[in-house]
């Protein structure tokens, strides 16, 4: 049989889109390619919004209904890449369809820029935020979430993910799946270096919950984006959010004097373009140079 063929299964239980994201989830798993958690449960947000609806009864208003859901509560970017996602599932079906909704839905969230990249941001700590947000985290696991984040600059899925056996405190080193455009599931495992402070906020933190295990107990990543919004909420700090600190700790990079090519091995980017995008250099912190 030619594998790049369609397969036409109306009135078929593999024609369902929950069976869709499972085989779609299983053509991973055959390989021994493992899916990371925040892609994983993207998937999972899919299947469980489009349980029992048939791909041949699948319409361009359950796509757009699908998008108006998830961008209630997730930002532009992140909703393309769980649209793209679906799609991903409906191509690896291979079953054939009237006509592509998913593109269509695709192509009309696009003009309507209901999807896109994510927006430019050069938002950093102002003075005295660190402070406040240090002392109101306390002996809270958000602290020393805040700490990796603000001196490794690892991003918040990456975070969450941290297991003690990928930290080597011998070699200073951390092992973590990192996003890698090139990788077939959109991420590979790279070793990051503990450069300054990261060692400091992992060894206080093992000492406080021990170094067995996960480093956080929290079911999704997103505990850690939305315990940040709340203090920041309860401090009275305006539009900072989580993942700002990968921002902050890009540019403190730079700053102390690291080279692109150093900064590009602790961020994970693959490009100076990437980069390029969290480098917000204050222009007072250069007058006089």
């Amino acid at each position: 049989m030619d594998n790049g063929s369609w397969i036409d299964t109306r009135g078929s239980r593999s024609s369902l889109m929950d069976q869709i994201m499972d085989d779609y989830i299983l053509s991973y798993d055959r390989f021994g390619i493992e899916i990371p958690g925040p892609k994983m449960t993207q998937l999972k947000q899919i299947k469980s919004f489009f349980e029992g609806v048939s791909i041949h009864d699948l319409a361009v208003e359950d796509v757009l209904n699908f998008a108006a859901e998830r961008r209630k509560t997730v930002v532009a970017s992140t909703l393309q890449t769980q649209i793209y996602y679906l799609k991903q599932a409906v191509q690896n079906s291979r079953i054939k369809t009237e006509e592509d909704v998913v593109e269509i839905g695709i192509n009309e969230l696009r003009k309507k820029k209901i999807i896109g990249r994510s927006a430019w941001r050069d938002r950093r700590l102002n003075l005295g935020e660190w402070d406040a947000l240090m002392w109101e985290g306390g002996d809270h696991w958000i602290t020393c979430a805040m700490e990796i984040a603000v001196t490794s600059a690892m991003r918040q899925g990456e975070i969450h993910a941290l297991n003690w056996k990928n930290i080597d405190f011998d070699r200073g080193v951390i092992t973590a799946w990192r996003k890698d455009n090139k990788a077939e599931t959109g991420q590979s495992k790279q070793k990051i270096p503990m450069i300054q402070g990261v060692r400091e906020a992992l060894l206080r933190f093992s000492n406080q919950v021990g170094s067995s295990g996960n480093l956080f107990h929290v079911k999704r990543a997103s505990s850690i984006s939305d315990k940040f919004a709340r203090m920041t909420d309860k401090l009275g700090i305006e539009d900072l959010r989580f993942h700002d600190l990968r921002h902050e700790a890009i540019s403190r990079m730079f700053e102390r004097g690291m080279r692109v090519e150093q900064v590009r091995v602790v961020s994970g980017h693959r490009t100076l373009d990437q980069l390029s995008r969290y480098i917000n250099l204050r222009a007072e912190d250069l007058a006089g140079l």
